[in-house]
């Protein structure tokens, strides 16, 4: 494994400050100090193996929840039983945040990708800075516009058809978020099963192996002890309009 990604699937992480994970987070850096300083107080990091559950679908907001070290992922069950990820999200990404402000119940599961630090922040006190906060509440509202398009987006291609269709939008997602430019083509920076690829996807692991492996024999993908290598996105492009 590269010597430059953020973790080792073998080696438990530094537990990071909350400071460190709270200044991470561009969707609360309009928070004042002395809010700041209150979320310091109160919220406190959390440890998630890999495969942990975080919370559950179903269950009161209790917290919400930023990515210090390593990737969660949002997830539900589909009415036949299968669970489909529809998010997935790195460090300093928040998750929980709407559902905390509109006082609903967690409508996705959140689980661990890899080991993982995340910072948790109290419901109640949240919610008591952000109703005394116009700047903040704005400044949420602005921020998650994107994040919710893209969610949109995955939701919109996961929708297709085709598995092999469905596949290529996993990566071409997961290559836009967490791509890092390599010499022969652009390495996700996440170490993905295929169980996790066949879970992002809608599909089985075997029916995630086969496609994953005629696309390496294509040149399309490398993998490399679940590290996947992008080396041809324009057929993965391709893929999603056939």
């Amino acid at each position: 494994m590269s010597s430059n990604l953020p973790f080792d699937l073998d080696v438990p992480l530094q537990k990071p400050s909350i400071k460190a994970v709270l200044e991470s987070c561009s969707v609360l850096n309009a928070l004042t100090p002395e809010e700041r300083s209150t979320i310091l107080e109160q919220g406190f990091m959390a440890y998630a193996d890999r495969g942990e559950v975080i919370w559950l679908a179903g269950a009161p907001s209790q917290n919400l929840a930023v990515v210090g070290t390593g990737f969660v992922k949002m997830t539900r069950h589909t009415p036949h039983g299968t669970e489909v990820a529809l998010e997935l999200l790195g460090p300093g990404q928040c998750f929980g945040l709407l559902v905390a402000i509109e006082g609903r119940e967690y409508p996705l599961s959140a689980v661990a990708v890899t080991k993982t630090w995340y910072l948790k922040i109290p419901t109640r006190s949240f919610l008591e800075i952000y109703n005394s906060s116009s700047n903040l509440r704005d400044h949420i509202l602005r921020t998650l516009g994107p994040r919710l398009r893209r969610a949109q987006d995955m939701m919109a291609r996961m929708s297709m058809g085709r598995m092999e269709q469905r596949l290529a939008a996993v990566l071409l997602i997961l290559m836009d978020s967490y791509g890092q430019p390599q010499k022969l083509g652009t390495r996700i920076v996440v170490p993905l099963t295929r169980q996790d690829l066949a879970e992002m996807a809608g599909t089985t692991v075997e029916t995630a192996i086969r496609i994953m492996s005629k696309m390496q024999k294509e040149g399309i993908v490398k993998t490399d002890r679940q590290m996947i290598t992008v080396l041809d996105p324009a057929s993965l492009s391709e893929l999603l309009l056939t």
